[in-house]
């Protein structure tokens, strides 16, 4: 059985590597925490109205009203499987805990 000094360390190793994989997600996405939710809330609004056109037609023109550049804003969505607007309410929308939520910091 493990001693509480091995678990103790096994728990930070753990947290460690979960905050570098979260660090390795959150550069792949070139908007912050807020501006992925404002797309998703326009791109949810985008298709509620008019479907998934298999484009991301609405998702181009919230990056440009945004001045986000349109290259990286592609490379972010697609890491997460975004391809067109079904895919970001289905794919990006999912992870983003994965790529915004603080794994658990070591105590001071």
């Amino acid at each position: 059985m493990a001693s509480e000094a091995e678990k103790a360390e096994r728990k930070q190793l753990k947290d460690e590597y979960l905050r570098a994989q979260q660090t390795a997600s959150a550069a792949r996405m070139p908007l912050d925490r807020a501006q992925l939710q404002a797309l998703l809330d326009h791109v949810h609004a985008a298709v509620a109205l008019h479907g998934c056109d298999h484009t991301r037609a609405a998702t181009d023109d919230w990056a440009e009203h945004e001045g986000i550049d349109l290259e990286r804003h592609h490379e972010g969505l697609e890491e997460y499987g975004g391809y067109c607007h079904c895919e970001v309410i289905m794919d990006v929308d999912v992870d983003v805990d994965e790529v915004f939520t603080p794994v658990r910091m070591p105590h001071g």
